[in-house]
């Protein structure tokens, strides 16, 4: 918090404004993710990496 210049308590927040979604990830956002995997969900896909970041990476570059 400190090398970005906020509290501990607008860690949240400043990190949700850093996504497309501009939401926070939580970790049943991860969980959900995990289960479509694993549940079968997503059976027929391979070889693929799933970001569950509300579009950080593309956030980057605005």
């Amino acid at each position: 918090a400190k090398a970005y210049g906020v509290s501990v308590d607008e860690l949240p927040a400043y990190y949700a404004k850093r996504t497309l979604l501009n939401e926070v990830i939580e970790p049943d956002d991860i969980a959900k993710a995990c289960f479509a995997f694993v549940g079968g969900l997503l059976n027929k896909s391979t070889g693929n990496v799933l970001n569950v970041d509300g579009g950080v990476a593309t956030a980057f570059v605005r």
